[in-house]
This record gives C-alpha cells, structure tokens and sequence, in this order.
C-alpha cells in the first residue's frame, strides 16, 4: 500500500510539473499557427515570405531543442517581419496586377498589329527592292 501512495503521488507530481508546459506548448503552437495563417496571406498578395517562413522554421527549431526565450524572441521577430511586409502587401498586389494587365493587353494587340502593319511593311520592302526595276510591255 506504501508504494501505491508514493507512485500516486509521483504520478500526480508529474502531471502537475507538464500541465504548464502543456499549456505553454499549445500558446506557442497558436501563435506559430496564426503567424503562418498571416505569411499564407501575403504570399497570396505576391509578398515574399521566405525570410518569416525562415524565422518560424528556426523558432520551431529553438523551442522543440528546449530554448524557448530564444524561441519566443525568434517568433517575435518573426511578427515584426510580418508587420512590415503588411505594409507593402497592397502595393506590391497592385503593382503585380498592374504588370499582368499590362502584360495581357500587349499579347492581345500583337496579332492585330501583325494583321495590319504586315502586308505594309512588306510591300513597302518589296516596293523599295525592286523600284529600279523597268517593267517592259
């Protein structure tokens, strides 16, 4: 009976000790998870994210080997990083849209540049290789 009290006690000893670092591990994985939630969205704007994705990934790192003040400092700078690029994120939208637009409108008046500028310029070459040519009849 003297053992069941002592392991008991130990066992509950041991859930007392991780509920923190349970808690503090679901904190930790929420904010990551919102943080990338808010990269996603900015590459779909055309942001590079590459250097967050970086951050978060080193964040991961340090909290999984066990340095989370290290962790929580790499995740805020991370947040930083975020705020930042939140501000350019409209801007380079509408810069990457703009280059589309642009993009298309010139594909689209190719052919109709082709159809009308091509028997011109060839007859204005044909006209200028062969006007001193005498025609006999």
């Amino acid at each position: 009976m003297k053992y069941a009290y002592t392991a008991c006690i130990a066992l509950l000893l041991v859930l007392a000790m991780s509920t923190p670092l349970v808690v503090q591990s679901s904190d930790f994985d929420s904010e990551v998870g919102v943080l990338v939630e808010e990269a996603g969205k900015l590459y779909s704007k055309g942001v590079d994210v590459a250097m967050v994705i970086e951050k978060l990934d080193n964040a991961i790192a340090l909290y999984e080997s066990g340095r989370i003040d290290e962790a929580y400092a790499a995740l805020s700078e991370a947040r930083s990083m975020i705020m930042d690029l939140s501000s350019v994120a409209d801007r380079v939208y509408y810069y990457n849209t703009l280059v589309k637009a642009v993009t298309v409108a010139v594909l689209a008046v190719i052919p109709i540049a082709i159809y009308l500028l091509l028997p011109r310029i060839y007859l204005y070459v044909w006209f200028k290789t062969r006007r001193k040519w005498i025609v006999r009849g």
